[in-house]
């Protein structure tokens, strides 16, 4: 299992001097289990990843090799779908991607992704893509198969919902978890889904006193994104091995001590960054 990170900021592009290290893109994981890619969210990450795509696709003849792969959306805030029309793999007829989503607290996966794409948010619509899309509603703790790899949903604490997911292959685990707030630190459902995984990728946008607005008087309170110390104590809780802290909400010198800070409490800790791959 290979994990490389394309895009992990939080609910906004921020691209300038002070995300210099860490990136700016919004939120897109790539996954690879042996000949299965997995997509995770549509941030704006996943436009780069697309170019990636097809320069991998293309072999010394000029032509391209057709890409296949799942796209999971965690929930349809714009920061983790607005890359999904950026996305250049989806402009190449033969591709086929099936997309998985947050039908069920929200709405059918296509036709929110449709309202969103309309006019006046956007020029194009979902049949302007032509490579071939499949959607799929998910609901909470569904277990579905892909090739060899086992994907597990787990609804999350956000506001207008969002999920959660295992993905198991070849004894190797992945938990991703954008984009929940851990009001007590430590959800069960949360622990569960995350027993023992080797990796945990958790939100952890604010540190606890800018959570509490304690720096500005601007307390996020039930905003749904958590702290680098509910992420600590998720990953200690459920004993993974490697927690990747996600989501970032802050410039790097912020992200950088919150780094450092869960660290002291968990030494298997990584602030994600654009470029980060992990291998299983």
């Amino acid at each position: 299992m290979l994990i490389k990170f394309w895009g992990v900021h939080g609910s906004i592009p921020r691209p300038g001097p002070a995300t210099l290290k860490f990136g700016g893109n919004t939120p897109c994981v790539e996954v690879r289990c042996g000949d299965t890619l997995i997509i995770l969210d549509a941030g704006t990450g996943i436009r780069e990843l697309g170019e990636d795509l097809l320069r991998r696709s293309s072999v010394a003849s000029g032509t391209r090799l057709p890409i296949t792969g799942h796209i999971f959306i965690s929930h349809l805030h714009w920061d983790h779908m607005q890359g999904f029309a950026f996305f250049e793999p989806a402009f190449v007829k033969g591709n086929r991607f099936d997309v998985y989503g947050v039908g069920p607290i929200s709405g059918h996966l296509r036709a929110t992704l449709d309202r969103q794409l309309a006019e006046p948010n956007f020029p194009l619509t979902l049949d302007d893509l032509v490579a071939s899309f499949t959607f799929h509603d998910l609901q909470p703790v569904q277990s579905l198969q892909i090739g060899g790899v086992t994907v597990r949903v787990e609804e999350l604490n956000h506001p207008g919902g969002s999920f959660g997911f295992r993905f198991d292959f070849g004894g190797r685990s992945l938990v991703y978890a954008s984009d929940t707030e851990q009001v007590a630190c430590v959800d069960d459902r949360m622990v569960e889904l995350a027993r023992r995984g080797d990796v945990l990728i958790f939100d952890s946008m604010y540190a606890p006193d800018q959570y509490h607005g304690l720096w500005d008087g601007i307390p996020r309170v039930s905003w749904g994104h958590s702290t680098w110390e509910c992420a600590v104590n998720v990953a200690l809780a459920a004993g993974v091995r490697r927690l990747v802290l996600f989501h970032h909400g802050n410039e790097d010198a912020i992200v950088e001590d919150i780094e450092r800070r869960a660290r002291e409490k968990f030494p298997q800790t990584t602030a994600a960054y654009e470029g980060l791959e992990i291998e299983l």
